[in-house]
């Protein structure tokens, strides 16, 4: 697991632009990361970006929690069981409520709570493209969901394309200046990308439209310098 999230960090390091100065050689912070978020450690699903992804969901939204008997099935079945894309199957309780939030929906079309309950279920648990055709469905609906370009965002991050992330995530704020998860997201890649005043701007931003304790700090750390390994390592 902890090769895996060394994998990733490697990975989400190659967008950073080539004509930055080098950084300063760091350790791999696998382990630390790991540690302060145990939570996420069953969520790091596959290579490359994909699994960095899944884990900052997880550290994104202060309300998700992804379900433990999907976290030990992933670890049991170390990517066996995982479809074509990398995502693990949902844990029998998970699987439960997204099949009733699904018949909800055939039931009801158009409400978009249910969209977004589903959603966030999936994302949560890792199901990020499952999360992503969900959140064409919320877009359908409205077009300028915020909880949708979010989630889209997050997905075209997971593929590698952090320009059309930033799109999203860029339009999820401007439908809710104050969503959280986007700002936070958002900051974070602008903090790899090396966009330090963009990050802190971002944060300050939304924070200042919804107050958010999580938004203070990363702001704080950011402003001491800190980097992107330290702030995703740092307690809330």
């Amino acid at each position: 697991m902890l090769k895996e999230l060394d994998e990733v960090e490697e990975a989400i390091a190659t967008i950073a632009p080539q004509h930055r100065a080098a950084p300063k050689a760091t350790q791999p912070a696998g382990g630390a990361f790991v540690q302060a978020h145990p939570l996420l450690s069953g969520v790091l699903l596959g290579g490359g970006v994909v699994g960095l992804v899944a884990a900052l969901v997880i550290w994104a939204q202060s309300d998700a929690r992804p379900d433990p008997e999907a976290q030990q099935m992933a670890e049991q079945q170390a990517g066996g069981g995982a479809d074509f894309r990398g995502q693990a199957p949902l844990g029998p309780e998970m699987a439960r409520q997204a099949e009733e939030l699904r018949r909800q929906i055939e039931a009801d079309p158009t409400n978009i709570d249910l969209h977004r309950a589903l959603t966030q279920l999936l994302l949560s648990n890792g199901r990020t493209f499952d999360a992503f055709q969900q959140a064409q469905r919320i877009l359908e609906i409205d077009p300028e969901d915020p909880d949708g370009h979010y989630v889209s965002g997050v997905v075209r991050l997971s593929m590698g394309q952090p320009d059309v992330a930033m799109d999203s995530l860029s339009r999820a704020l401007q439908s809710d200046p104050g969503h959280e998860q986007a700002a936070l997201m958002r900051g974070l890649v602008l903090l790899q990308l090396g966009d330090r005043d963009g990050a802190i701007a971002t944060w300050q931003n939304a924070n200042e439209v919804r107050t958010s304790p999580r938004l203070q700090q990363v702001t704080a750390l950011a402003r001491e310098g800190r980097t992107f390994q330290e702030i995703i390592n740092a307690p809330m």
